[in-house]
């Protein structure tokens, strides 16, 4: 999220997310022509392009305007939300039994992210209402989607399933960028170009890492981990420029780490009695 909101005054929502997939596309092209492709049936395969445009082209549009407006801190906090979204809509839709446990420990996790984001409400168009519920769009987008992938997973490989939604959403984000007269290749400086890089390379590997645990663990337990993003993104600051931790940081990991421990945990099956 501060990479893409780096690269934001230069490049539009649209041609960002063009270029995080593309590059995240290139990445997997090699796996994928290396390894096993799987014959998708037709209409499995429009399902998981379908997925792949909302999840990668329609959800970081939304996000990347979101962005643009709202301080990293505050899109970091709505997005950590996504794992109570997901519960909410599992539990609605009978793919998961609800586990007090689990809302306990994705609570947990949230209040550290908040504790350690300290979001501000003074900030320029952190109330702004459009790029609010674009946010909260993106969030909602996230977390139906990694429950829609999960039968799909279950009968095919994650690493072509992830190809074929990207290079869906990569085909999609071409014609809108056409559509709204956005450049494929924008202006940007050295830096910024290695940011796109960074935020291209770690989409291919984060959601292909992402759908492979989606097609071994439940929907929620998996989005779970979204809490760990700002909080890693603290600690390599911290290490990169060797200084302490703070006490907000420490009170930040301790708090995400036990919600997403406590998430985890699984009801021990009991034994049947003789």
């Amino acid at each position: 999220m501060v990479s893409t909101r780096a690269v934001s005054p230069e490049a539009s929502p649209a041609t960002l997310a063009f270029l995080r997939y593309f590059i995240g596309m290139g990445v997997l092209a090699a796996p994928v022509w290396l390894g096993t492709r799987p014959r998708f049936a037709r209409r499995d395969a429009f399902a998981i392009s379908l997925l792949g445009i909302f999840q990668f082209a329609v959800l970081i549009v939304l996000l990347n305007h979101a962005l643009a407006i709202l301080p990293a801190a505050t899109c970091a906090l709505v997005f950590s939300t996504m794992p109570l979204f997901t519960m909410t809509l599992a539990v609605a839709s009978r793919s998961e039994a609800f586990s007090l446990h689990k809302l306990f420990g994705f609570l947990i996790a949230l209040a550290g992210v908040a504790i350690l984001l300290g979001v501000p409400s003074a900030h320029p168009g952190s109330r702004d209402t459009g790029a609010l519920s674009a946010l909260l769009s993106a969030t909602l987008i996230g977390a139906v989607c990694s429950l829609l992938y999960r039968p799909l997973l279950k009968r095919y490989p994650a690493l072509p399933t992830s190809a074929l939604a990207m290079s869906a959403a990569v085909v999609f984000l071409v014609g809108l960028c056409w559509i709204t007269a956005q450049p494929l290749v924008p202006t940007l400086s050295m830096t910024q170009w290695g940011n796109v890089g960074f935020i291209g390379l770690s989409s291919g590997v984060g959601y292909f890492c992402w759908l492979w645990a989606l097609s071994r663990l439940d929907a929620s337990r998996v989005v779970g981990f979204q809490a760990l993003g700002p909080v890693t993104a603290a600690v390599i600051q911290v290490v990169v420029t060797r200084q302490w931790p703070s006490s907000t940081l420490v009170v930040a990991v301790a708090l995400v780490v036990s919600g997403l421990f406590v998430s985890q945990r699984r009801k021990p099956k009991r034994r049947r009695e003789d």
